[in-house]
């Protein structure tokens, strides 16, 4: 599953498939931080993602890793700057966006 949000998605469904992964990352993540930190973190709606709103899903991702960084004392990136149409941006985005997945993932051994 987190190694999926490694994969740069360029058609409806490979949107579809990156965004379910990308839910289920922040769910463990979220769970673990209420257990192991007695925190619980808003659930921002990030899927499904709407192609003609990107701005919104790019708002409440930013959110959900504010959120958790913050509890785990991890660098926050900018990850609502960025064209998603834009393919070297998007690759772009996307290695930064998994890796601070990666770190919390690590950090809370999920």
């Amino acid at each position: 599953m987190l190694p999926a949000l490694e994969n740069i998605p360029h058609s409806p469904d490979t949107w579809n498939r990156w965004a379910f992964d990308h839910r289920d990352s922040h769910n463990r993540i979220r769970a673990a931080i209420l257990k192991q930190f007695g925190s619980s973190l808003t659930d921002y709606q990030i899927d499904p993602i709407d192609p003609q709103n990107t701005t919104q899903f790019l708002q409440n991702n930013a959110s959900l890793h504010g959120d958790m960084n913050s509890v785990l004392g991890l660098q926050s990136s900018d990850l609502e700057d960025v064209n998603l149409g834009d393919e070297r941006e998007l690759q772009s985005w996307i290695k930064i966006h998994y890796q601070e997945h990666l770190y919390a993932e690590l950090k809370l051994q999920v």
